[in-house]
């Protein structure tokens, strides 16, 4: 089983820079680690709406 996949998203390029300000905010070292972030963030938030 695969630990990981690759995938190419395109990403609008005002949200692109708010990812970008969030990786510097966070010393975050690269885009790919602020977006698997936001995803755990977004995700958890989420989870935590359910009845």
């Amino acid at each position: 089983m695969k630990k990981s996949e690759r995938i190419d998203i395109r990403v609008p390029l005002p949200l692109l820079a708010e990812i970008e300000e969030y990786q510097r905010a966070e010393k975050i070292p690269t885009r790919t680690g602020a977006l698997l972030e936001l995803a755990r963030i977004g995700l958890k938030q989420k989870g935590g709406e359910k009845p």
